[in-house]
């Protein structure tokens, strides 16, 4: 991925996804990410991907090796253009049946579940109920760059500890975490909380270890604007607002 001052990935993450994308390495991380899930599709398998958006690379792959391909998402276009959704919903009322996929997978959309009204405890449920035992869960976000406040703040911490309520079998691998080889990203200079911490990409692979109990979903549901405000770092909608007055870059 790194090669000298470089990120090889960029460019060819712009060409590719077709729209714009953070600096390097955040926006070209999901491109060699997206090669190891693609390593798992096998003929026959049935994938479920989780905000799909426009880029169609897992779909195209499913077709080429004779896989199943679903997809959901909650809008219908994204920067102008129609998604590959098979279905259009919310992870929230995800519709399909338990122990339907041998793999669910997710590029960057689990920091923006709690905006749409969805929990992380909740989102993470829908993953697992509708996942094979012995199948797998796979969820690439960015830490230290957007996103509810787990992934705003890097409280990686309480991620797992969501996750261990469904399995043991958890791995974790950081992507663009500095290095020295390509100059690290701070996207807010000013927001104290984040001084010195830069953002990368956390890429996490989950086992269905076991079946996967029913649970109650609360009919209380907060999404939007409202959601964003209570699900961010208090300090951060501080600076948001500041950002906005222009009282601080």
């Amino acid at each position: 991925m790194q090669e000298g001052a470089t990120c090889r990935a960029a460019a060819l993450a712009t060409a590719e996804l077709q729209r714009p994308l953070p600096p390097a390495p955040l926006g070209a991380c999901m491109l060699p990410i997206v090669d190891g899930y693609q390593k798992m599709i096998r003929p026959e398998m049935h994938v479920l991907d989780i905000g799909c958006g426009t880029w169609s690379r897992i779909r195209n792959h499913c077709q080429s090796v004779g896989a199943t391909y679903e997809a959901i998402d909650v809008q219908a276009s994204y920067f102008d253009r129609p998604v590959i959704a098979t279905r259009l919903e919310n992870l929230s009322d995800l519709s399909y049946a338990d122990e339907s996929f041998d793999l669910v997978l997710s590029n960057q959309s689990m920091e923006h579940w709690g905006e749409f009204g969805c929990s992380i405890h909740w989102g993470l449920y829908q993953c697992f109920r509708v996942c094979k035992v012995g199948g797998r869960i796979c969820l690439n976000v960015p830490i230290h760059f957007h996103g509810t406040k787990e992934f705003m703040l890097g409280q990686v911490g309480r991620l797992v500890d969501q996750m261990l309520q469904f399995t043991e079998d958890i791995r974790l691998e950081k992507w663009g975490h500095p290095s020295g080889q390509i100059p690290p990203v701070f996207p807010f200079p000013n927001y104290r909380p984040l001084s010195g911490k830069p953002a990368y990409v956390l890429d996490v692979q989950l086992v269905k270890t076991r079946t996967t109990p029913s649970e109650n979903k609360s009919a209380f549901r907060l999404a939007g604007r409202l959601a964003q405000i209570l699900r961010y770092p208090i300090s951060y909608n501080v600076y948001r607002v500041l950002r906005k007055l222009k009282l601080i870059e």
